[in-house]
């Protein structure tokens, strides 16, 4: 049988939160690439990116993934420090 633990501590839900939060950016990020690889195949002409949803579009990758990766690497850094904490007699 599975061993139960009680409650998650506040550094395990920080955590999860920053690990769901670069997931998402990251994903969305991703999801954007390939929605303008999409557009740019059915000849979707230059200006259409100009104004409107798509320029959101057009713009969402670059600063998405510098987010995800400072989000990334932060979960790394709580994730080892926690991790040294726990080692310390």
């Amino acid at each position: 049988m599975p061993e139960r633990r009680g409650p998650a501590s506040g550094v395990e839900r920080a955590q999860r939160t920053l690990a769901a939060m670069a997931a998402t950016v990251i994903g969305l990020t991703a999801l954007a690439i390939v929605a303008l690889l999409v557009c740019r195949a059915v000849n979707v002409p230059q200006s259409a990116f100009t104004s409107g949803p798509l320029q959101l579009l057009a713009v969402l990758p670059l600063p998405g993934l510098a987010i995800g990766l400072v989000l990334l690497l932060v979960v790394i850094v709580v994730s080892a420090v926690s991790r040294a904490r726990s080692q310390r007699p």
